[in-house]
């Protein structure tokens, strides 16, 4: 069996999902409660899993090309798509008001950056779920025994 022939999406997933959701609650309890050393794990995590997310959502589109257009699994595989883009767009926008507001940040910035964090939060844990029914219901990618 190649490598090109194994499931490389599921196998990328993990890390971006754990860095995106670690760097949002660090930055988060950073903005509220300021703990020095969480200012810059929180946005190095944040800008980590939003890199490595780019070749998950790619293997993910590689994945989603062998569904047949017609099918439920299809379907599913679309609104899985959609979220999965609407929360990679929610970070990066994240990412980027963390980083241009980092030495002047106010109250209704918090409020704003704690919004959009987790609003891609929410987005990205249905997206997962979504995901996670793809495998699980619809038996996207795996193989018989």
């Amino acid at each position: 069996m190649s490598i090109l022939t194994l499931p490389l999406h599921p196998r990328l997933v993990h890390f971006p999902i754990a860095l995106l959701i670690v760097g949002a609650v660090a930055l988060l309890v950073y903005e509220w409660r300021p703990l020095p050393w969480l200012k810059g794990w929180g946005f190095l995590c944040l800008l980590a899993g939003w890199l490595l997310a780019i070749p998950a959502i790619i293997t993910g589109l590689i994945d989603k090309s062998g569904l047949e257009a017609a099918s439920a699994a299809n379907q599913a595989a679309n609104w899985h798509t959609t979220l999965i883009f609407a929360a990679w767009g929610l970070y990066g926008l994240g990412i980027y008001w963390a980083y241009l507001w980092r030495n002047a940040m106010t109250p209704r910035r918090r409020w704003q950056l704690t919004a959009i964090l987790a609003a891609a939060t929410l987005v990205l844990l249905v997206a997962g779920d979504m995901g996670g029914r793809l495998v699980y219901e619809f038996g996207v990618r795996v193989q018989a025994p």
